[in-house]
C-alpha cells in the first residue's frame, strides 16, 4: 500500500495533531445552501437529474428548479419565513427533493426525520422543534398524529403519497402553478457559517437522538465536496434523508449534475440488485448490515456490477473481511469506507484502494483535524489507543434546544470528542476500535464487538450479527446474537469453532451463541447495540438460572 502520510494527511509531533491537505472545498461555504442548488439545476436544464424506479418516472433540472419554485412561492404565500423550523418523515419519494430544495431556498431550517419512526421519536424531536409546518408521509400518519396529540402541536401538514389523509393538505398542494416562477429569487443568507440549514438526528443507538445543526457552509463544505461525482453518474442510496448518507446524496448528487436512482421502499437485497443492473448504477452506498445481506443474497454472484465504479459503505464498523469481500463482488470498484460524525456534517476520514490497510477507516479529509487522547484528555502517541477528538473548519452549530449536550460532546477549543475509541498509526490511517460504552471487558483485557463481528460475519449461514457482553460478577462475558442466512444452516458449534481458531482466548464468546428472526435497528440502518444486549442478557439468564445482572443494575 502507500503512504498518505506527507501526502494527503500530515503530523505535528510536538501538538500530537493530525490534520488533513488544506485543499478548499469545491464550492464557496459563503453562501446559501439553497441558491447553490437552483443555480446548479439552472446550468443543467436538459439533465435527467431523478429517475423514480418504482415508476419509471424522470426529472430533469428543468423540471425540478420548476418544482422547487414552485413549493417555495406557495410556502411564502402562506406566511412561513426564516425563522420557522420545518419537519419532514417521509420516504424517497418523487417530490421530497423539490419540498427539500425549496426550504432551503428560503432559508427555513427542516429536521430530518424517518417515515419509520415511531410515536415515542416522533413526538421527542417534534416536542423539541415544535415545527409548525410537517410533512409526512401517508404510511406514517398513524403514529405521527399520536405524536403530535402527545405533545399537543398542532402544526400544518401535508401529505406524501398515493392518496393522501382526510382533512390534511397534499403536498401537490404546494405543486400548483403561480403564475410568477421566473421572478423567484432564493433567500440571501448573510452569515452562511451561523445559519441553520437542516436538523438531523443523531443515530440514538444508545439513548434519546439529538437535533444536530448543521449549517449551510457545513453542509457545502463536508457534504456537497465530499465525493468525486460527475454529471455522467447514476446515484443510488436506500437511505432517507434523516440519514446524512440520505442528504449526501441528493444534495452533492443534485450539486454534481447526477442522476439519482429513487425508490420509496426499505432497502431489500434482491430490488436493490434490480436496481444497479436495471438503471446501471455506478455511486452507491450501502451501511454494514445491508452490504452484508446484499452480499449474502442468492442473487448477488449473478448480478452485472460492471457499471459500479464507487461503492461506499459507513455508519458503523465495516470490517476488512467485509470490506474485501465487496471488493470481489464489484469487480471494478473498491469498496471505500470511512469514519464520520452527524456533528462533524459528514466523514472525518475516508479510504481509497491504494493507501486502505485491513481494518482502517482512511486519512483525514481535507480541513479536518484529529487527535487521540487518553481519559484525562491528554494527547497520546502515534499507535496508541484512545478517544478520538475530531475538529473541522466547519462542523455543527449545537445540538437544538440542549446546550448541556452541546457542552459535552465539544470543548472550548473546539474539538469534538466522539466517544469512540481508536488510534492513528505512522502512515495516518485511522483505526476505530469500538465505542467506549460498548467495549467489553473481561479479565484485565478489553475486547472491541466489531472485531467478533467482523470474524462471524465471514460464514455463509450469517446474514448479521451483533456482539454485546453479558454483564456477571466481575466481568463481560462476550456474546452474539445471530441472524441466519436464508437457506443456509449454521450452528452454535460452527461460531464457536471459529472465533476459537481466529482470536485469542480471552476474545471467547463464553456468553453464549443465541439466533434471533431479526436485529433491532434504528430507521438510519444502524444495530442498535443496548437492545440486543437486552435481549441477550434475558436469554442468557433463561439458560444459565439467572446468573447474569439485572438489565436495570448495568444500564
Amino acid at each position: 500500500m502507500r503512504s498518505p502520510r506527507d501526502l494527503f494527511t500530515f503530523y505535528d509531533p510536538s501538538t500530537k495533531i493530525w490534520r488533513g491537505a488544506n485543499t478548499q472545498p469545491l464550492f464557496n461555504p459563503n453562501q446559501s445552501l439553497g441558491a447553490l442548488i437552483l443555480t446548479t439545476l439552472t446550468r443543467n436544464p436538459a439533465q435527467v437529474v431523478q429517475i423514480c424506479a418504482d415508476t419509471g418516472v424522470r426529472v430533469t433540472g428543468k423540471e425540478m428548479l420548476l418544482r422547487t419554485i414552485r413549493v417555495a412561492q406557495n410556502l411564502t404565500r402562506m406566511g412561513y419565513v426564516q425563522e420557522n423550523i420545518f419537519s419532514m418523515a417521509v420516504r424517497n419519494e418523487e417530490n421530497v427533493a423539490p419540498v427539500m430544495f425549496a426550504c432551503l431556498a428560503l432559508g427555513i431550517p427542516v429536521n430530518t426525520l424517518d417515515a419509520s419512526c415511531k410515536r415515542d421519536d416522533l413526538s421527542h424531536m417534534l416536542g423539541t422543534t415544535r415545527s409548525p409546518v410537517v410533512f409526512c408521509d401517508q404510511g406514517t400518519w398513524p403514529e405521527m398524529k399520536a405524536a403530535l396529540e402527545m405533545i399537543n402541536l398542532q402544526p400544518k401538514v401535508f401529505i406524501f403519497g398515493d392518496k393522501g389523509i382526510e382533512g390534511y393538505s397534499h403536498v401537490d398542494e404546494l405543486l400548483v402553478p403561480t403564475g410568477n416562477e421566473d421572478k423567484f429569487v432564493p433567500k440571501h443568507i448573510e452569515d452562511a457559517a451561523s445559519r441553520i440549514a437542516v436538523i438531523v438526528c443523531s443515530s440514538g443507538t444508545t439513548g434519546r437522538s439529538k437535533g444536530v445543526c448543521l449549517s449551510h457552509s457545513a453542509i457545502i463544505a463536508n457534504v456537497i465536496s465530499l465525493l468525486e461525482i460527475s454529471s455522467m453518474d447514476n446515484m443510488l442510496s436506500f437511505s432517507s434523508l434523516y440519514w446524512l448518507s440520505g442528504l449526501l446524496f441528493l444534495l452533492a448528487g443534485t450539486a454534481a449534475g447526477a442522476t439519482r436512482v429513487i425508490t420509496r421502499h426499505v432497502f431489500e437485497p434482491a430490488l436493490a440488485l434490480e436496481i444497479i443492473e436495471k438503471f446501471r448504477i455506478t455511486v452507491a452506498f450501502f451501511p454494514p448490515a445491508t452490504a452484508l445481506e446484499l452480499l449474502k443474497h442468492p442473487r448477488a454472484q449473478q448480478t452485472d456490477f460492471s457499471s459500479m465504479r464507487l461503492l461506499f459503505s459507513g455508519g458503523s464498523a465495516v470490517s476488512a473481511e467485509l470490506k474485501y469481500a465487496l471488493d470481489k463482488l464489484v469487480p471494478h470498484s473498491s469498496c471505500l469506507v470511512g469514519y464520520g460524525l452527524s456533528e462533524l456534517g459528514g466523514a472525518a476520514t475516508f479510504s481509497d484502494a491504494d493507501t486502505y490497510k485491513g481494518g482502517s477507516t482512511g486519512y483525514l479529509r481535507p480541513l479536518v483535524q484529529a487527535k487521540i487522547v487518553d481519559a484525562n484528555g491528554k494527547a497520546l502517541n502515534i499507535g496508541q489507543e484512545g478517544e478520538i477528538l475530531v475538529k473541522a473548519d466547519y462542523q455543527f452549530l449545537r445540538y437544538y434546544g440542549n446546550d448541556e449536550a452541546t457542552k459535552e460532546i465539544l470543548d472550548e477549543e473546539g474539538w469534538l470528542h466522539s466517544g469512540d475509541i481508536g488510534r492513528i498509526d505512522e502512515n495516518g490511517l485511522l483505526y476505530v476500535v469500538d465505542r467506549i460504552k460498548d467495549i467489553i471487558k473481561y479479565g484485565n483485557y478489553q475486547i472491541s464487538p466489531s472485531e467478533l463481528e467482523g470474524v462471524i460475519q465471514t460464514i455463509p449461514g450469517v446474514l448479521n450479527v451483533c456482539v454485546a457482553g453479558i454483564p456477571v460478577t466481575g466481568n463481560d462475558l462476550p456474546a452474539a446474537l445471530i441472524v441466519r442466512n436464508t437457506g443456509k444452516d449454521v450452528e452454535t458449534k460452527e461460531i464457536h469453532s471459529l472465533v476459537e481458531r481466529s482470536l485469542g482466548t480471552y476474545k471467547q464468546l463464553r456468553g453464549g451463541v443465541y439466533f434471533t428472526k431479526e436485529l433491532p435497528m434504528t430507521p438510519s440502518g444502524k444495530v442498535q447495540r443496548r437492545q440486543c444486549r437486552d435481549i441477550l442478557i434475558e436469554l442468557y439468564n433463561k439458560n444459565n438460572d439467572g446468573s447474569a445482572l439485572s438489565k436495570l443494575s448495568v444500564a
